[in-house]
């Protein structure tokens, strides 16, 4: 599986959103800073990229309730094509998206209470099935 790691502070926090079925989707933006002091001219030069993260189900409930603007996090996940083509336009906006399979707040200059969540139904399933495979090749 191709997975990015991508370290910033987050610069926005975007409106959550719901699907039909009631999953919960949570993004934000990542600036990630991979700027550099030039020697030759004295100078810091910038090279801020922005990275605009997506969380899905349960990352993503928990994410709602823990990062806002200014946090420094690490997102482990996947680039996506977000690419579309604006209305009334024959050229597409080239974009990506990292679809989040974990986040990770910075304890360098914070710190931070960890509250355990109860498993979804989800994991509860897949723990079940664990248990049934073991006893059956026991």
């Amino acid at each position: 599986m191709n997975e990015i790691t991508l370290t910033g502070n987050v610069s926005k926090v975007h409106e959550t959103r719901n699907t039909r079925s009631g999953e919960t989707i949570f993004s934000f933006d990542l600036a990630v800073d991979n700027g550099y002091f030039d020697k030759n001219t004295n100078k810091w030069i910038s090279r801020t990229r922005f990275q605009t993260a997506v969380a899905y189900r349960d990352l993503a409930v928990n994410a709602q309730n823990t990062i806002s603007k200014g946090m420094a996090v690490t997102v482990t996940g996947r680039l996506l094509d977000d690419s579309f083509t604006p209305a009334g336009s024959d050229y597409p906006v080239k974009r990506d998206k990292l679809e989040a399979l974990d986040i990770a707040v910075s304890l360098r200059f914070a710190t931070a209470v960890v509250t355990k969540t109860s498993k979804t139904r989800d994991e509860q399933g897949k723990e079940h099935n664990r248990e049934q495979l073991a006893a059956a090749a026991a």
